[in-house]
């Protein structure tokens, strides 16, 4: 009976005291410095892979929006052209009815006036 006992003590003894102590050696150590190592790579793989999403989608937006402004500015470009052509033509229109007055009022007056030198002259006479 006293050997069951001190047997029943031992692997008592032998469970409680557990799993022993996992050892830190070099190898360990090497391994987990290489696992940070390889996470922080994956981390900038990641960001890098983000990064060139988003620039990609900058450059398309930015496309478009040089699109656009063309489009607009072709657009402004006409209406400009458009406007400076009927001013030009109203500026012209205008020209000719301002000769076409000044023509007949010359005329008019021209007409109407008596020159001092011919009027000097039939007096002599």
């Amino acid at each position: 009976m006293r050997q069951t006992g001190l047997l029943l003590v031992l692997a008592a003894a032998a469970c409680l005291r557990g799993a022993p102590e996992p050892r830190q050696s070099e190898a360990m150590e090497r391994s987990a410095r290489m696992l940070r190592q390889l996470e922080r790579l994956e981390a900038d793989l990641h960001q890098g892979t983000v990064e060139t999403t988003t620039y990609s989608e900058l450059v398309e937006r930015h496309s478009r929006t040089e699109q656009i402004a063309c489009n607009v500015t072709d657009a402004h470009v006409l209406e400009i052209s458009r406007l400076a052509a009927i001013q030009e033509s109203r500026m012209a229109r205008k020209q000719v009815e301002r000769e076409g007055r000044r023509a007949r009022k010359r005329k008019v007056v021209a007409l109407a006036r008596v020159r001092p030198s011919r009027v000097a002259a039939r007096q002599a006479n």
